[in-house]
């Protein structure tokens, strides 16, 4: 039955692998209809439980952003995706994108995103999750995670042999796949606020502000994202490409106006 069992999920893993955007290679076990649908499940389950903003110069104000940054998606990411937006009234300096392109946004991010160029920088890093299916890789990796757990036991492994099992796979395959997925982001979103016009050399000084408003950090190989210096030299490092995106979208004519207004 184990032999079976392993069998099994060999074909599964080879008949999921893919890769991702920026031509990393990834293992998605589910469709993209299956997540687009937990997608929606969980952000209506967020919407009904969170305080939505009722302010509309916030939502506004986000919806705009958003709407610059999706329309520079290609045709097709538009299209796979029902995208939609929701301003929670949470002091959370933070923002998250969920499959089938449900994305979220806290009102304490307005704390550290002072301007539509900063604010663009986490709405992008948050689509990338979504085009690169960050949501279906980390499923995936879970269930295969709790499979070969499981397969231990089968095979009479003790208990502290197995703990060992599920500490080092985080350590070796959860963490380190996690800050992957960050830094993946972090480059498909680079790449597309400089497509809608918006300033890259903002994501830079987002993170400053992230830094500067952060406490104690746990050492970098045991967090789930790389550290703001690690993010920043990286930005730095694709800057000039950016760069010359965004001077092909403005003279195009691609001009990003969103006011943020009186938010604070």
């Amino acid at each position: 039955m184990f032999k079976l069992s392993a069998a099994l999920l060999l074909v599964a893993l080879m008949t999921a692998c893919t890769t991702s955007p920026t031509n990393r290679r990834q293992v998605v076990l589910y469709s993209e209809a299956e997540m687009a649908r937990q997608g929606e499940g969980a952000y209506r389950q967020m919407q009904s439980e969170l305080t939505v903003s009722s302010d509309p110069r916030e939502t506004t104000y986000v919806q705009c952003v958003a709407d610059h940054v999706i329309a520079a998606l290609e045709p097709t990411q538009q299209a796979a995706n029902r995208w939609e937006v929701t301003v929670f009234d949470s002091p959370q300096a933070n923002a998250f994108a969920l499959p089938g392109g449900k994305i979220g946004v806290y009102t304490g991010l307005f704390d550290v995103a002072y301007n539509q160029d900063q604010l663009a920088a986490v709405l992008a890093h948050e689509v990338g999750h979504v085009l690169a299916q960050h949501g279906n890789e980390r499923a995936s990796r879970s269930a295969l995670r709790s499979a070969g757990i499981a397969a231990a036991r089968v095979l009479g492994a003790s208990s502290r042999t197995v703990q060992a099992i599920d500490y080092g796979s985080q350590l070796g395959l959860q963490l380190p796949f996690d800050r992957a997925q960050e830094s993946e982001a972090d480059a498909i979103g680079l790449m597309l606020m400089a497509r809608a016009g918006f300033d890259p050399e903002q994501s830079i000084a987002l993170w400053e502000n992230m830094n500067a408003d952060a406490g104690p950090r746990p050492p970098e190989f045991l967090a789930t994202h790389p550290s703001p210096e690690t993010r920043m030299n990286s930005l730095r490092n694709q800057m000039d490409q950016a760069l010359a995106v965004r001077t092909r979208a403005l003279s195009n004519g691609l001009v990003p106006d969103c006011i943020p207004g009186a938010l604070n």
